[in-house]
């Protein structure tokens, strides 16, 4: 029997955004009551909850949102069990290395870590384990064309420069960010769909992250 299994956090105005970031902004345009239909406005930054970085994120002339390919958002993913990784841990290019025979090239990884358990805390946002720059180097020379997480960034966000996530969006490496749910996948890979707006120009969106089990 086939699973779906849903990788998204829902976006509602009390979820936890990027410090600094306003929350998003809900509000009724049409109701029932008092029209024929319902009808909602949003406003948030497009970098909120379960979202893709596109490489113009942080590189100049880098593919919009609109012009990633969907080969690189549909298909097979590997699943990397790090939730042995807690707060303040890193996970470094020899603990990639251990399962190099599974990153092809081209692979659509997914980091297991459990810090989604934090979504609706402030410390969501604080000392999650995260990629050290070697470890980004590493999934480069591995060609890899798809990375997703379940934990805020792939990086601290004190790096420096952001050079990690430059490393991996300077190589076309599409970063998946706050997905949810992956210790509910009870295997070392899945087919994932990533669906987010094809929204021109945009750097990045919110999107519909769903994992099939066959």
């Amino acid at each position: 029997m086939t699973r779906y299994i849903d990788l998204t956090h829902s976006i509602e105005e009390s979820m936890p955004v990027f410090p600094g970031d306003p929350p998003p902004e809900i509000r009724e345009v049409m109701t029932l009551g008092k029209d024929i239909c319902t009808v909602q406005s949003i406003q948030f930054n497009n970098h909120v909850g379960t979202h893709l970085d596109a490489p113009s994120h942080f590189i100049e002339g880098g593919k919009t949102l609109d012009q990633i390919p969907l080969e690189s958002l549909i298909g097979k993913a590997v699943i990397l069990n790090f939730t042995d990784k807690g707060k303040n841990d890193l996970i470094t290019k020899e603990d990639l290395q251990s399962q190099k025979y599974r990153i092809l090239s081209g692979s659509r990884l997914l980091i297991k870590t459990g810090w989604d358990v934090n979504f609706t805390s402030e410390a969501y946002y604080e000392d999650f384990p995260c990629l050290t720059q070697e470890a980004a180097e590493f999934l480069v020379s591995c060609k890899i064309g798809l990375l997703g997480m379940d934990t805020p960034s792939p990086s601290p966000l004190d790096d420096p420069g952001q050079a990690i996530h430059k490393t991996l969006l300077g190589a076309d490496i599409v970063i998946l960010e706050s997905v949810k749910n992956l210790t509910s996948i009870d295997r070392d890979q899945c087919q994932i769909i990533v669906l987010p707006p094809p929204i021109k120009d945009f750097s990045g969106a919110p999107c519909r992250v769903v994992a099939v089990l066959e």
